[in-house]
């Protein structure tokens, strides 16, 4: 029988992982709220650099299907306005776990968005510099680092989470057998990869 994900437990217990430092900071909202007009200005060349950038590389292309882009940049953009628009709250990292799930369906990979969350951190940062200034840029460049880091430890964890979930719920083992056969399997990994290393 298939159990329930409680998506707010989970991303609470992520959050709770992560170390203290890591998390964002008051002075990250105060740095988006300060710059919110401009970096909202920012959402087309954004939204073209970010589909560009997938659409030109073969590996990340395939997730599309023919004629799907303009749907794709929609959301984008959805998650732009409410990234810099709003203040990043609990519904926003929960919303981002739900993300984490999405990506399974979609066949979008941890390193495939974990190296667009970079790509698209160091176009504001850089424009930042030229539009804000050395000093605004770099408090920019933190406070993405800090968002970026949640949001990537959420959205991956999620999608790591649910994916065992949903392959001990239809193969209909219990999670503590899981856990064992895992920590067995692992180990013999690790044999390997040492092995392979010298």
């Amino acid at each position: 029988m298939a159990r329930s994900l409680d998506l707010h437990a989970l991303v609470d217990g992520i959050l709770s992982s992560l170390v203290p430092q890591a998390l964002p900071r008051q002075d990250d909202h105060e740095v988006l709220e300060r710059n919110r007009a401009w970096l909202l200005s920012l959402e087309d060349e954004l939204v073209a650099l970010f589909y560009d950038t997938l659409y030109a590389y073969p590996t990340t292309a395939e997730v599309f299907v023919p004629g799907e882009r303009t749907t794709r940049e929609q959301t984008l953009r959805g998650w732009w306005q409410r990234t810099v628009g709003a203040p990043i709250d609990m519904d926003y990292f929960r919303w981002m776990g739900l993300v984490g799930i999405v990506h399974i369906k979609r066949k979008v990979t941890n390193p495939m968005m974990l190296s667009m969350l970079q790509v698209v951190s160091d176009h504001v940062v850089l424009r930042a510099r030229s539009a804000l200034g050395d000093a605004e840029a770099t408090q920019l460049q933190q406070a993405f680092a800090r968002i970026s880091t949640t949001v990537g430890a959420i959205i991956s964890e999620t999608y790591t989470m649910s994916y065992v979930g949903a392959l001990e719920d239809l193969a209909g083992l219990d999670p503590k057998l899981t856990a064992r056969m895992l920590e067995l399997e692992v180990k013999r990994l690790e044999q390997a990869c040492r092995a392979q290393l010298g």
